[in-house]
């Protein structure tokens, strides 16, 4: 019983940390769109990612043997980190930057759709990926990060495609209803 409670409440968080800014809920209640700003990244920014980007290349390329490549391949990487358990429960600073990780395969399957941005609101300021002109995003630094420190195995696929799923009818379609049309090669 205690593993279902358990369960349930890893859930929710995967929820909340997968769910597009429209819907997600503040303390108050529903946030406001005029509380929000989203606004380009600074260079900092950007260096901070590409850096986050290379800590989790090492870090794959020590312990799997395996670099980050920047397609579905580097899903299967931190998948392949989580399970060996190469980093620790309480190592947020890696964890966030496997969730880079995550962002950037994300953006690169929507590379005209999704862009990393800066998203602040009544809450703070985060790295977010939203979709261009809109204040839809994506939390991806703390998707990983939010299940792991429940003590939680996240399933990093299952994530990736829970989050793209969310954001759907943002996503460029296939003709005649094909569906959600992904840029990276499915196998």
């Amino acid at each position: 019983m205690k593993d279902l409670g358990y369960q349930c409440m890893a859930s929710a968080i995967a929820l909340i940390c997968a769910l597009p800014v429209a819907l997600a809920q503040t303390a108050s209640g529903v946030a406001k769109t005029e509380d929000v700003r989203i606004q380009e990244l600074s260079w900092i920014d950007k260096n901070h990612i590409d850096q986050q980007i290379d800590t989790i290349n090492q870090l794959a390329l020590a312990k799997t043997g395996t670099p980050i490549r920047g397609d579905l391949r580097d899903l299967d990487t931190l998948q392949l980190l989580l399970e060996k358990n190469r980093v620790a429960q309480n190592d947020y600073k890696t964890q966030q930057a496997m969730g880079i990780v995550l962002g950037k395969v994300m953006q690169a399957d929507f590379p005209t759709t999704l862009e990393w941005k800066i998203y602040q609101d009544n809450l703070g300021r985060s790295r977010a990926l939203c979709v261009k002109g809109t204040s839809q995003c994506l939390f991806p630094i703390t998707m990983l990060s939010r299940r792991i420190e429940l003590g939680s195995q996240p399933d990093v696929k299952k994530i990736y495609n829970d989050s793209i799923l969310l954001m759907e009818k943002y996503l460029p379609q296939l003709p005649y209803g094909g569906g959600i049309h992904y840029r990276l090669p499915r196998q």
